[in-house]
Formats: C-alpha cells, sequence, structure tokens
C-alpha cells in the first residue's frame, strides 16, 4: 500500500509538472517576439513624418512659423503661392532648380511688395527622392539679387524629414524664420537635418 501511494504521488506531481511546462511554453511562444519585429516596430514609432502631404498643409506650416517670428523681423504682406510645375522658367527663378526629379510640389512664401529681399521656399519631395541633391542645387544656383535692387543678406537650407525648407533674407530675419520652421518641423515630428548656410555681400 505505501509503495503504491508513493507511486501515486509520484505520477501526480510528473502531471503537475508537466502541464506547468506546457503552460509556460505557451505563454513563450505568443509573447516573445523576434529582435527583428522588436527593431521594426521601433523604427516606425521613432522614424516620423518624412512629408507634408498637401498645400494646405505646407500653408499651415507657413501660418505656424509665422506665428512666432516678431512682427518688426517679418516683411510686410508675406503670402505663400504654390508655383505650377509645368513653368520651369518661373521654378528656375524662384529656386534655382532646372532638374525636378523627385519633387512634388513647390510652395513659395514671399513679400507682395517686390522690393523687399525676402524668400521661402518649401520643397515637398517624392518617396525615395535625394533631398541632398535637391538642397544643394538650391544653395548653389538661387539668385539671392534676383529682385534687382536688392539682396538676400542670408541663406539658409535644411532638410525636415525628406522635404526641404529653405529661407534667405536680412540675417536677423532668416534665422529666426528657419529657427520657427525647424520648431514647426519638430512639432510634426519630422527628422531635421544640419544646415546649410551662404552670407551674401549686400
Amino acid at each position: 500500500m505505501k509503495k503504491r501511494t508513493i507511486f501515486n504521488k509520484i505520477g501526480m506531481i510528473a502531471v503537475v509538472m508537466t502541464l506547468s511546462m506546457t503552460m509556460l511554453t505557451g505563454c513563450g511562444k505568443s509573447g516573445d517576439r523576434s529582435s527583428d519585429e522588436v527593431s521594426t516596430e521601433e523604427n516606425a514609432d521613432t522614424a516620423g513624418m518624412v512629408h507634408l502631404n498637401s498645400a494646405e498643409e505646407v500653408s499651415a506650416f507657413f501660418d505656424e512659423v509665422y506665428g512666432g517670428v516678431a512682427e518688426d523681423l517679418l516683411p510686410m504682406n508675406v503670402m505663400m503661392t504654390e508655383l505650377d510645375m509645368g513653368d520651369a522658367d518661373m521654378l528656375s527663378y524662384h529656386t534655382g532648380l532646372t532638374d525636378l526629379d523627385g519633387i512634388e510640389g513647390v510652395y513659395l512664401s514671399e513679400s507682395m511688395m517686390s522690393s523687399t529681399a525676402y524668400s521661402a521656399v518649401y520643397i515637398r519631395t517624392a518617396d525615395g527622392a535625394d533631398a541632398e541633391s535637391i538642397r544643394q542645387q538650391i544653395m548653389d544656383n538661387i539668385d539671392p539679387a534676383k529682385w534687382i535692387c536688392v539682396t538676400a543678406e542670408q541663406e539658409y537650407a535644411v532638410i525636415l524629414g525628406n522635404d526641404i525648407f529653405f529661407v534667405m533674407g536680412y540675417q536677423d530675419t532668416a534665422s529666426e524664420v528657419l529657427a520657427k520652421a525647424i520648431a514647426a518641423a519638430e512639432s510634426r515630428n519630422m527628422k531635421v537635418s544640419d544646415k546649410l548656410e551662404k552670407s551674401n555681400p549686400i
């Protein structure tokens, strides 16, 4: 009788251990994720916004930028215009770009007073566009004296997500607009690149 009782106890312990192992294994299968899966999810959370998606979003972006700039620094009657992608001469005049590959939209923000040396450009790019190359083309080719009678003192260009923001004007104005553009981009979880800059004699 004692032997049978001992065997029964051993049998019960074995059954309980087997069930416990099965339950633990099941939990591991449902909860464990491969390192690739975890990495992909983390990247999705940290990648942020890559593009603004419409003229309306760009307009809202400019409104936020200008809303933070001191009134005495901002030129009067600044307006945003979406440039015609089919008008190569106009695009070249305002941006210096001749190669439009990878560009989905170009938005110009300037004063309605033509004697004011101020211009900001937002360029929406397509997925896979070479934003670095587009930015460099602008810095190399844009004319800071396109107004004939005045010249932009300072130029800046940054990549926001994979879009490009460029501004030129008097030093204080251009640097303040750039700072507010970076802040507006960061509020949209857009990665901000280093800045390219150029000074011009006036």
